[in-house]
């Protein structure tokens, strides 16, 4: 605080600390912003603690306790008990007001990354979804589970290619049609040859 000190030397050790908190904060909050619009989130360095069985959250997107949430508690705590004491009011009147309006910020940052994590999440294809579609092989799929190849197929009415294995005993090659079987893990289908499926039904 020696920097306020040394250019603002009439204001008081209140106000001093209501601006430095009030300025620190909003630097922070404009750096997350901008490292969240080049890809650089600082989100990884979130703690999050979960409210009434709310997660926390991939990357501490929706955490009520975050770099997000408690920078923009002491932004407005900071900004808005500086303006009380500029406006003569007294430090304790001044730190009431500092504190609703910095939870007020807090809830507000909190609902809406709340918000936005939610929309996320519901714009996240479910592979599950493409069990019994029919596709095409876009990489040739190894035997017996030996590795892992590609496919192409509908998932949630978009084309995608998904990474798959099978259980079939000879290697699937490209453009062959397959129908998925089966999700195998978040992001790898199960997937059989449909003249293999053909041929079983005769």
């Amino acid at each position: 605080m020696d920097f306020f000190q040394q250019y603002f030397p009439n204001w008081s050790t209140a106000m001093i600390t209501f601006v430095g908190l009030g300025t620190i904060s909003s630097v922070v909050l404009t750096l997350q912003m901008i490292l969240s619009m080049i890809g650089g989130d600082m989100d990884g360095a979130d703690v999050d603690v979960g409210l009434d069985g709310i997660d926390g959250g991939e990357g501490g997107a929706t955490g009520i306790l975050s770099i997000r949430t408690i920078g923009a508690f002491f932004a407005g705590f900071g900004w808005s008990g500086a303006a009380m004491l500029d406006l003569d009011f007294g430090l304790g009147a001044s730190t009431l007001v500092a504190l609703l309006v910095g939870a007020v910020f807090m809830y507000l940052v909190f609902y809406l990354m709340s918000y936005l994590h939610s929309l996320r999440q519901e714009g996240t294809l479910d592979y599950a979804n493409a069990v019994g579609n029919v596709g095409s092989v876009y990489l040739p799929v190894p035997p017996t589970r030996k590795g892992l190849g590609q496919v192409e197929v509908m998932v949630q009415g978009r084309l995608k290619i998904v990474q798959a294995v099978t259980d079939h005993d000879s290697k699937i090659d490209n453009r062959t049609a397959v129908r998925v079987t089966e999700m195998v893990d978040q992001q790898t289908l199960l997937v059989k040859p449909l003249e293999k499926e053909s041929a079983n039904e005769s």
